[in-house]
């Protein structure tokens, strides 16, 4: 499977990595997802990255325990994700439906509460965070 990075001339090491990504990330065993998610979540902690990319890493390791129904892990790396990422104005994803609905099933109605609340405020810069409104 060849991926089109979109960059001129990536590193050995990205491209070793990118590989690595997509070789975990197409299996779709528990198994296979619990190795994407700690490569993701090591790779995470080794590498520099900004904040917008921290951010959406966790968020990104919320969803891939979010697929195997483990919502307890997914709540704790959306909470962690949103809340790096909290001061930057990101775009309404009808996804966000998906994520407080995790909170729930982790029993987690602090969080819904909480970030439900903070994605709604976000209708000042972006209306269809509204939608939220009826989650």
């Amino acid at each position: 499977m060849k991926y089109n990075y979109n960059i001129k001339d990536p590193s050995k090491k990205y491209n070793e990595v990118v590989a690595q990504v997509i070789s975990l990330y197409g299996l779709f065993s528990r198994k296979k997802k619990l190795r994407a998610i700690e490569f993701f979540y090591s790779k995470l902690n080794d590498e520099d990255f900004e904040v917008e990319e921290l951010a959406s890493g966790f968020i990104f390791i919320g969803i891939l325990y979010q697929e195997i129904k483990d919502y307890e892990s997914a709540a704790f790396f959306f909470n962690k994700g949103y809340s790096l990422g909290k001061d930057i104005a990101f775009p309404y994803n009808s996804d966000l439906k998906k994520v407080l609905k995790t909170f729930l099933k982790a029993s987690r109605k602090d969080l819904y509460d909480y970030w439900r609340s903070v994605f709604i405020k976000r209708s000042l810069y972006d209306k269809k965070f509204n939608k939220l409104m009826n989650s």
